[in-house]
């Protein structure tokens, strides 16, 4: 391996004790010396390597958190679009069971507030829970199952849509029908003396970007 005068730069012979250039001192290279380096750099690179190793599994760990919090997003949102629908009936049957209007007149479209607040109030669903108690027993719980659903077509969610904004101009924007579902529905009334079954079908509908019933009559 050659060697070279540190001052001016010269081959030097492995014999040489000074430079026959310029004459400056030539400093021996022990075998330790060279072992010693060797394992300096070696130490040097490992730790090099050993940064990047943990920069990397950092990395990684971000990635595969950033990839499972899409993952439970994805399964909460899917959760919601899905079982969306059922909302409406979650909302009638908590207001009849309480006799709470405000709960009852969630299941319905903002845009039909105002009109049933005139008719559907506490009273009026105080009255009806009492003929539930009168037939029933006290401690209603009213509960329901669906089974079965049917896509709604988009004729008819047009024709809900038509009515809406002829009947409610000034809120256009809020009677947008954007989907629906007819359902077969299993409602159970039980007090504690007796209780009664009745499938029947109830219409539900995304208006206004909420799903909800479109109407009370047929409710009682």
């Amino acid at each position: 391996m050659s060697k070279f005068c540190e001052n001016c730069g010269s081959e030097l012979k492995d014999t040489d004790n000074v430079c026959p250039n310029c004459g400056a001192a030539v400093e021996k290279t022990t075998k330790k010396d060279v072992k010693k380096d060797v394992k300096l750099k070696n130490e040097q690179e490992q730790t090099v390597n050993t940064n990047e190793s943990k920069k990397n599994t950092k990395t990684f760990a971000i990635i595969g958190g950033a990839a499972a919090l899409v993952v439970i997003l994805l399964v909460i949102i899917i959760a919601l679009c899905s079982g969306g629908y059922k909302k409406p009936l979650d909302y009638m049957c908590k207001g009849m069971q309480k006799a709470d209007s405000k709960t009852f007149l969630k299941a319905f479209p903002a845009v039909m507030t105002e009109d049933l607040e005139d008719s559907i109030d506490n009273d009026y669903l105080e009255k009806q829970l009492e003929s539930f108690e009168d037939e029933y027993g006290k401690n209603i719980k009213i509960t329901y199952k669906i089974l079965d659903k049917e896509k709604i077509d988009k004729e008819d969610l047009e024709d809900l849509q038509e009515n809406l904004e002829d009947k409610y101009e000034d809120s256009k924007k809020k009677c947008k029908v954007s989907a629906g579902y007819k359902l077969s529905v299993k409602m159970t009334i039980k007090g504690k003396d007796d209780k009664e079954t009745d499938t029947s079908t109830i219409n539900v509908y995304k208006i206004g970007g909420k799903w909800c019933l479109a109407g009370a009559s047929s409710l009682f």
